[in-house]
């Protein structure tokens, strides 16, 4: 038996325990860093590198090294190692106990619906940063047995938002699709576009198989109702996300998730893409609120001025001038009484040093207050927005499946 090799980056090295898995393209290694952690290490076969796959690798490290979703796999490490003459790159990730395919049969009730939300958050989350990945299947979902995360990976064949759309059929042999059993029709089709409609058709087909275990081909295949009749209302999702042509199908994840959420799918959210942190985030998330703190103080004219750190919401004003939870003051200068405007408190004191201090020890109490209080409260109004939303598309499901069954009884 050959000796596995080792792997050396700037700073680490890796020793290979075994091989996990051999593609088309390249083999993935369970390897161990010099402290003895556990890794999995993706390299490039030698007799397979090409200028195009080259490109491809390099995309696929630079977007999971950039992209930090807990659904996406993340490169740790990178480098290069020579074999036979041929420089091959390699990346190293989070080793996971399995993929999709080999735990798939393990899930029951409502499993395979917290399963497939992630699927959508992962896709999802590359769509958003104009990513389409072409090339989803069971095999190329990690799985974690730890925590039940499952993580979008082989990103090898994605469309970048940088690079031309090459369809199965117009690259070159060696470097077509591994497996056309979930492609799109468009994929198979000479000049066809090929978009992010693609990996909502490769998501039908997963949705529908996580729960039957059977991939649609053709009409009369097992549909979800005939295993579940709780899920049953999948089908009419399914059906619509492997329509023949894509503009028939949900042109996003969003509209999937909508349909999903409408059903009454606690574990679906909805997310977003924040252009200035270039992050991925729930669409019912809070903005980073920095707690404000006193500053500065002034005393002029028997008024005291204390300035914060930041202007105030009036959101905060409420939190300030009644602190959940109760306060303490001295008689007649609480925090009610204290002037707010922009990032100034201001209250009539008497020219008395030991009065004032005290004032200012209070106000720093009532200014912790509001910080917390103002978190909290964003938190809350996030928390409602979210069951507003979820609320109205419950009743918009719910008046559209009522449409739908007096329609086909109805005759005239």
């Amino acid at each position: 038996m050959a000796k596995l090799p080792l792997f050396d980056t700037p700073f680490d090295t890796y020793q290979a325990t075994e091989i996990i898995g051999e593609g088309g393209v390249g083999i993935v290694y369970g390897v161990t860093n010099s402290s003895g952690e556990e890794f999995a290490l993706k390299r490039l076969s030698p007799e397979r590198v090409t200028s195009e796959r080259l490109k491809r690798f390099k995309n696929e490290i630079a977007f999971c090294q950039r992209l930090d979703h807990r659904n996406i796999v993340k490169v740790l490490d990178t480098g290069s190692t020579t074999i036979r003459g041929q420089k091959c790159p390699f990346y190293v990730m989070r080793r996971f106990t399995g993929t999709l395919r080999t735990h798939m049969h393990e899930l029951q009730d409502e499993t395979p619906l917290k399963a497939f939300a992630q699927l959508l958050d992962g896709v999802e989350a590359a769509h958003l940063s104009n990513v389409w990945h072409r090339d989803l299947k069971p095999e190329n979902v990690l799985w974690a047995n730890t925590d039940e995360t499952l993580v979008i990976a082989d990103f090898g064949i994605a469309h970048f938002e940088q690079e031309d759309i090459y369809t199965a059929v117009e690259t070159k042999v060696a470097s077509r699709m591994a497996n056309f059993l979930y492609s799109a029709p468009e994929q198979r089709v000479r000049g066809a576009t090929v978009d992010r409609r693609a990996d909502i058709f490769s998501l039908g087909l997963i949705l529908n198989e996580l729960f039957t275990g059977e991939v649609p081909q053709g009409a009369g295949f097992k549909r979800v109702s005939e295993i579940s009749s709780a899920h049953s209302y999948l089908d009419e999702i399914v059906d619509s996300m492997i329509q023949q042509s894509p503009d028939k199908r949900p042109s996003t994840i969003e509209a999937i998730k909508k349909d999903l959420i409408g059903h009454k799918n606690a574990f679906v959210a909805l997310q977003g893409y924040d252009a200035a942190k270039k992050q991925i985030i729930p669409t019912t998330s809070i903005d980073n609120f920095e707690p404000l703190t006193l500053v500065n103080l002034d005393y002029s004219n028997g008024t005291l001025s204390l300035r914060l750190s930041g202007n105030v919401a009036p959101g905060w004003v409420q939190e300030f001038q009644h602190p959940r939870g109760g306060y303490t003051s001295l008689l007649g200068y609480g925090p009610e009484a204290f002037d707010i405007r922009g990032n100034v408190l201001r209250i009539q004191a008497r020219q008395d040093e030991r009065f004032i201090q005290q004032l200012v020890d209070h106000a720093k109490k009532y200014v912790a207050a509001a910080n917390s209080g103002y978190a909290q409260q964003r938190r809350e109004q996030a928390a409602a927005r979210e069951r507003e939303e979820r609320a109205a598309l419950e009743q918009k499901v719910k008046e559209a499946e009522l449409r739908k069954s007096i329609l086909s009884k109805v005759r005239l």
